[in-house]
């Protein structure tokens, strides 16, 4: 019963923490286990409530033994379902109690049980896959070789991609892929135990990164984001056929990551022309205090005094609501980001931390607020109708928020038209020119990137 209400809570947390979360392959999770469930990482404990959620059976969740030290929190998460597992970096003196965690497994497998894993074995918010340890696949072969290799476990890789998960109301983007089984490896397995577990482990490691942006050299990252920034729009359009596919944008920094790869290596000198003038293009911007999101916009704007208009009236009509919202949010809203920074400065942690802490600050906080207007005013009406206002207000100031920064980026590029004419002018063109070559490049090294 504790697990249904919080599996219900954390939903309703999620649909309020992402602007959008985006599912795919829900079709290839099995009706019924044993299954293992094994993803990437990026976003500590938001990664197993994000995937725990879409799922309808119980589900056991492995864990770094280190969080169990506590008794009590111990005792809390293995009422949630939570096995440790011991890892060497924390202490490798106790690596041999993983015996017992793997019998634990075990058991849960034999009982069609189902067991979430993330192989990367530690969080980081980065858009690779670390090198996966061999745990799920000797969880899989081991269960099946315990029923005598009468049960055949599924193994469902799941992708994650998050467009910032320390950022409220970002995108997360899920995609599930097509099961791997136990019964595909047996007849090995029997006579190569080994060499059988790394195999189906390079197996789940090849099935996870074709479901997210896998960017393995570091020094590309950068790179990739800005051409994602700059040329993502026109590659998206070129490439979407179907235009209600959201994860053509997952799709679409895969192959911008594959061409620059390829790029590097069939023409070395042009590619890096080619990254020399985007660098200096973003050093120019950072110059100026502007983003690469203003120039585009910016040069986008059609009426802009139409635009300017619409959006001084909404902010004037609706501060009344904003100043509302802001008020009875403030607090809530502030205090979790204190406590997540206190806590972590990891970005990885931050984001679950945030959700974690907001969800429940939120909920303690609007009910104190609906208890004291009721006492100060015993009008059952008033009340209720300004409890309902408290969660529309604070949407509202989301919303509100969105529109004054945007009106904010648009002035700045209107004052720096004025100010500085010139050069701004200049990193316009140089913005073009940048996206023309990047499209002759696409063109040229078409088998990657469409």
């Amino acid at each position: 019963m504790i697990y249904t209400f919080f599996k219900t809570l954390t939903r309703l947390a999620l649909k309020i923490y992402f602007r959008k979360v985006h599912i795919k392959g829900l079709e290839n999770i099995p009706e019924k286990g044993p299954f293992l469930i094994v993803a990437n990482h990026p976003s500590s404990f938001l990664d197993p409530l994000s995937i725990g959620v879409l799922i309808n059976h119980k589900i056991s969740f492995l864990a770094k033994a280190t969080m169990f030290n506590n008794r009590l929190i111990g005792s809390i998460l293995k009422r949630f379902n939570m096995v440790p597992i011991y890892r060497a970096q924390d202490n490798h003196k106790k690596l041999s109690k993983n015996k017992d965690t793997f019998k634990a497994c075990y058991q849960k497998l034999s009982d069609n049980g189902v067991i979430m894993i993330f192989p990367e074995g530690t969080s980081e918010s980065e858009r690779k896959l670390r090198k996966i340890k061999t745990g799920a696949a000797r969880i899989a072969l081991g269960a099946a070789k315990e029923n005598n290799y009468n049960l055949n476990i599924k193994i469902l890789p799941v992708g994650l991609n998050y467009t910032k998960s320390s950022r409220f109301k970002s995108e997360l983007f899920i995609q599930f892929g097509k099961p791997l089984e136990s019964n595909d490896y047996i007849e090995e397995y029997k006579n190569e135990e080994i060499s059988v577990a790394k195999k189906l482990t390079e197996n789940i490691e090849k099935s996870i990164k074709n479901l997210i942006v896998d960017i393995d050299k570091e020094e590309y990252v950068i790179l990739v984001k800005r051409v994602e920034s700059l040329y993502k729009k026109r590659l998206l359009k070129i490439t979407n056929n179907n235009q209600n596919d959201v994860f053509a944008n997952v799709e679409a920094s895969q192959k911008i990551y594959s061409a620059i790869n390829l790029f590097q290596k069939e023409n070395p000198i042009l590619f890096q022309q080619t990254k020399t003038k985007i660098d200096d293009y973003f050093l120019n911007l950072k110059t100026m205090n502007l983003s690469d999101r203003t120039i585009e916009k910016g040069s986008q704007q059609g009426n802009i005094l139409g635009y300017f208009i619409k959006s001084i009236f909404i902010l004037i009509v609706g501060f009344p609501i904003w100043l509302f919202g802001y008020i009875n949010s403030f607090i809530p809203y502030k205090i979790p980001r204190l406590i997540a920074l206190k806590i972590t400065d990891s970005e990885a942690f931050y984001g679950a931390l945030l959700m974690s802490l907001g969800t429940f600050s939120f909920v303690i906080f609007y009910s104190l607020i609906t208890f004291l207007v009721w006492e100060f005013t015993h009008h059952s009406l008033f009340t209720f109708c300004y409890a309902i206002a408290l969660p529309l207000s604070g949407f509202f100031t989301i919303f509100y928020t969105r529109i004054a920064r945007r009106l904010y980026y648009n002035w700045q590029f209107i004052s720096r038209f004025f100010s500085k004419q010139k050069m701004l002018v200049q990193l316009m063109t140089d913005r073009n020119t940048i996206i023309e070559e990047l499209e002759t490049i696409a063109k040229k090294f078409k088998t990657t990137v469409r």
